[in-house]
């Protein structure tokens, strides 16, 4: 793909969103929105000057995400594509998991997910081209203890995507889910990554994997629906 798109990352600031960040960053215009502006300065710095900007954003907060969207338009044109990375994990039993930590974990990795998509898809519509990709997880699908919440929050997302798939599907807007095993990533603790470490995969894997899905925007003949990627020695 030759033509510049325009590409809004949520939690860009770290992790696999800032991989994705720099394996983009090169040849498209980058948005890079998460709540640690001070992180998402230094993404910023290292892509090349003018491809990126810091657009600060709450993704589970409606007016915070219509600010950001506004903001992006107004720096770099309509976004082509949406990539919903930003998530938090909270992994404990049901039993002793607070209210508060399970209405943060819906919030931002459910309802950010639907505040995004709804922001980016009237245009999308009106031009009948565009994609939105959303970082997922594997307890979206396979059942892990002490992982109420966060499995709960995922899989909703993915219900939410798989439905968005079939009512756009005949407007030319792609909808790409990546469902991804464990990743060294501070989503983990620092004991658990010291412990498993050598077993998880990395963010730069991952976003290989979205930069391929990237390169089919204008490739009118697939779609990239949902992609499993799992540690070669499979789940922790």
């Amino acid at each position: 793909m030759s033509a510049s798109l325009h590409i809004w990352i949520t939690g860009a600031g770290r992790g696999i969103g800032a991989a994705i960040a720099q394996h983009l960053g090169t040849k498209h215009r980058i948005s890079l929105s998460g709540r640690n502006e001070a992180s998402l300065r230094q993404i910023e710095n290292m892509l090349p000057g003018g491809n990126a900007a810091v657009i600060p954003c709450d993704v589970a907060d409606e007016h915070s995400v219509a600010i950001a969207h506004a903001a992006a338009t107004q720096l770099f044109g309509p976004v082509d594509v949406l990539i919903n990375n930003a998530g938090v994990a909270v992994f404990t039993d049901l039993v002793n998991m607070t209210v508060d930590a399970f209405d943060d974990q819906v919030a931002i990795n459910l309802r950010g997910v639907f505040l995004g998509i709804k922001s980016v898809l009237p245009y999308m519509l009106s031009q009948q081209k565009g994609m939105i990709i959303t970082i997922n997880s594997v307890a979206a699908i396979s059942a892990f203890s002490g992982c109420t919440g966060y499995g709960a929050s995922k899989a909703g997302a993915l219900a939410l995507t798989r439905s968005l798939r079939n009512e756009v599907r005949s407007k030319h807007i792609k909808i790409a889910d990546v469902i991804v095993g464990a990743t060294e990533t501070d989503i983990w603790g620092i004991e658990e990554r010291a412990l498993l470490g050598e077993r998880m995969m990395q963010s730069e894997d991952v976003a290989e994997a979205v930069q391929m899905i990237v390169s089919s925007y204008n490739n009118p003949r697939i779609q990239f629906e949902e992609i499993l990627i799992r540690p070669q020695r499979g789940d922790l």
